[in-house]
């Protein structure tokens, strides 16, 4: 759930990191590890802060730099650094189908920052009339205020499906669908609406 901001855990265990940092194993979060081109959410455990958030052997590991002292936890993210991510993901998916559907450009790369985002296509050059079809696209998209929606797909239905690229994993296939716009495999945040 994009939207959720805060959460009550327990402690799984723990695990030694590096410099001096120890990692959390809850048996719930709704922490985002970094993962596909997008930075993890950061945030606090009780009153330790969360520097870091990665996945660990099909596990996520919440990173803190000080001790948690009980097994029960409160946790939260921090919502302006979420909802930018969100916001940007989800521009990204709206980017990266007007660039297909006005010039047949692929997405091959995706990297989310703070100051810079970047979207790799698999063409050498963009024309400025290329790329003003491709704002107007996706202005219209944005502006038309479409539903977002996820859901979970069996690997047998994905075939089923007309996404815009092939998943890359094989179970618990997760789609993002911009109505009548955009449909492609994706773990990310995302906005409910464009």
């Amino acid at each position: 759930d994009s939207y959720c901001t805060e959460f009550d855990a327990q402690v799984e265990r723990t695990v030694p990191g590096p410099k001096g940092t120890t990692g959390i194993i809850l048996d719930c979060t709704c922490f985002y590890p970094t993962s596909g081109g997008q930075p993890c959410d950061r945030g606090m455990l009780e009153d330790q802060a969360v520097v870091d958030v990665t996945e660990e052997h099909g596990e996520v590991a919440h990173w803190i730099a000080g001790k948690l002292t009980g097994q029960s936890v409160h946790g939260r993210i921090i919502w302006a650094r979420r909802f930018d991510h969100m916001q940007q993901h989800t521009g990204q998916h709206i980017l990266s189908q007007a660039f297909l559907q006005c010039l047949g450009a692929n997405t091959v790369g995706f990297h989310l920052g703070e100051d810079l985002s970047t979207i790799d296509l698999d063409r050498a050059t963009l024309e400025a009339r290329e790329a003003e079809d491709v704002e107007s696209l996706t202005n219209e998209v944005v502006f038309s205020n479409k539903p977002v929606r996820t859901r979970l797909v069996a690997p047998g239905d994905v075939l089923a499906l007309e996404l815009r690229k092939e998943p890359s994993v094989t179970k618990d296939i997760r789609i993002v669908e911009i109505e009548g716009f955009d449909l492609s495999p994706c773990g990310g945040t995302h906005c409910s609406r464009t």
